[in-house]
């Protein structure tokens, strides 16, 4: 019987160490927005019922589009890179905002994690393991 992680093992070894790590990292932001989302629907008030749901439903669909990214660098798809980089630029800010007081800790995390997400997605092994080598000679 195989795991049912079992497809991961030939996309996680063909991989470079750099895009492992985005992996993992994105497997991380996922989980914090998908738990939030999940807090959000707990905390579901009469007066509030449809901004928290769509709340909560935004913050699962995007964890989860998180890790379809994640699955797809791991294979080796570059149409993946654009929209990881992209989250990550978005999430900075969102970061960012969260400075100061009880949520600190967001700022760190979502910051922390967001910053080397792109820092490692642009470094030049995982460009090639998405691209390829040039044949050009440059």
């Amino acid at each position: 019987m195989t795991s049912p992680l079992s497809f991961l093992g030939t996309r996680w070894g063909g991989a470079p160490g750099p895009l492992r790590g985005v992996a993992v990292l994105l497997a991380l932001q996922t989980l914090g927005f998908v738990s939030f989302g999940l807090y959000e629907l707990g905390q579901l008030h009469t007066g509030r019922v449809v901004s928290g749901a769509v709340t909560a439903l935004l913050l699962v669909a995007w964890g989860a589009v998180l890790l379809l990214g994640a699955y797809a660098l791991l294979a080796g798809r570059a149409y993946a890179r654009g929209p990881v980089l992209a989250a990550q630029l978005i999430q900075v800010p969102t970061a960012w905002s969260f400075r100061g007081g009880e949520t600190t800790w967001v700022t760190v995390m979502l910051g922390l994690t967001s910053v080397l997400v792109i820092v490692f997605v642009l470094l030049p092994a995982s460009t090639r393991h998405l691209v390829g080598r040039r044949t050009d000679g440059s």
